[in-house]
């Protein structure tokens, strides 16, 4: 019997989570989720191009949680509302609905949640739940990739999980101006810096790294730092002057004998060819995931992201095909992905906050057969 989801998100994860929720032959999706007026009353399946499904959203929680779903697809927008976004979710984990997300990054590493976001805990418990967060950077990219890259290790000095990202189509200028810095003057100290922001999404991730390798953090360290062009850019938030960052550099380092042991790195640009001293993908993409394992023997995992639409499967209208893909690129799917393949293995694990080491290894069960 499949099991029945409710879903939440329409932002690119969560349309991309839609989409592999539909797609899943061991998951029903029973229920949907929004917030914005103009967005209630719609059918599921026109947020992803998709005939119509049946499901018509909502913007009234207890009628979803009346629903009894096995599970609830929480992948809503938190940045600025993380404590309402981690309470959206432990309403569902009371009433004994397990849930997976992308949006609760306090989750990132379950024997350490921070006060105020531990309300998981007791949860769970309340209902005999299981919650598990994932998402890419952070997330798999930082965890599950990394773990995986571990296991063909020796000796390890460092261990560094890195984005190598071209954020010139992100629209989402608060977050890219305010949060992050671009477009920003030298010397601007962004909320990444100064709102602890980059610990609070950080910190987790590599404090399971270091669990796994049996090291003790001693102390933190981060690195922060921009670059510019000498002209104007267009980007999907708006302009972006000449002098300003084009560019970021950022790594948050946990340290052990006074040096780094794991690291987050980051080198995101929204000017193609700025910053050419820090790292950038190997190619053809403009975006990547890398792990850099530094020891005897070093050597580098990557995975490249594509925005390319792929070609439209047989029997699909070619038309629509290209809007489906476009809307539903593969850095969505990415990161979406291993949080829905997860939904049959947290359902079926322990009640708690779950972390990585505690699913398995869940896989696709999508596949596509001849005929």
């Amino acid at each position: 019997m499949a099991l029945r989801v409710v879903h939440s998100g329409t932002g690119l994860i969560g349309r991309s989570a839609l989409d592999g929720i539909l797609n899943h032959p061991d998951l029903e999706l029973v229920g949907m989720y929004v917030q914005s007026p103009e967005k209630i009353g719609k059918d599921a399946g026109a947020f992803i191009r998709r005939a119509p499904t049946g499901i018509v959203t909502t913007n009234d929680w207890d009628a979803l949680l009346a629903l009894a779903p096995d599970c609830l697809s929480y992948q809503s927008n938190s940045i600025g509302r993380e404590l309402d976004a981690a309470n959206d979710v432990c309403r569902f984990l009371e009433a004994g609905a397990n849930a997976v997300t992308a949006s609760i990054f306090a989750w990132g590493y379950p024997a350490d949640v921070p006060a105020g976001f531990d309300r998981v805990h007791e949860a769970c418990a309340k209902g005999g739940s299981s919650a598990y967060f994932s998402g890419s950077d952070p997330g798999w990219a930082t965890t599950d990739l990394a773990l995986a890259a571990l296991r063909m290790a020796d000796e390890v000095e460092c261990v560094r999980v890195c984005e190598l990202g071209y954020w010139g189509q992100y629209e989402a200028e608060y977050v890219c101006r305010e949060y992050f810095g671009f477009g920003q003057g030298p010397g601007f100290e962004p909320i990444l810096l100064k709102g602890g922001f980059l610990r609070q999404m950080w910190e987790p991730t590599l404090r399971e790294l270091c669990d796994a390798m049996n090291v003790e953090i001693e102390d933190w360290n981060i690195v922060y730092e921009t670059d510019s062009l000498d002209h104007d850019i267009q980007t999907g938030f708006g302009t972006v002057k000449a002098g300003t960052a084009s560019v970021i550099h950022f790594e948050l380092q946990a340290l052990n004998g006074g040096r780094p042991v794991a690291v987050v790195e980051h080198v995101d640009r929204v000017g193609m060819g700025a910053g050419p001293q820090w790292k950038g993908p190997f190619g053809p993409e403009v975006f990547a995931f890398r792990i850099e394992i530094e020891g005897s023997p070093s050597f580098t995992l990557e995975h490249q992201v594509t925005s390319r639409p792929r070609k439209p499967t047989s029997g699909q209208n070619p038309k629509s095909a290209g809007h489906h893909d476009i809307g539903l690129v593969t850095a969505g799917k990415s990161t979406a992905m291993p949080i829905i393949n997860a939904i049959p293995a947290v359902c079926a694990a322990r009640p708690g906050l779950l972390g990585p080491r505690d699913i398995g290894h869940p896989i696709s069960r999508n596949v596509r057969r001849a005929g």
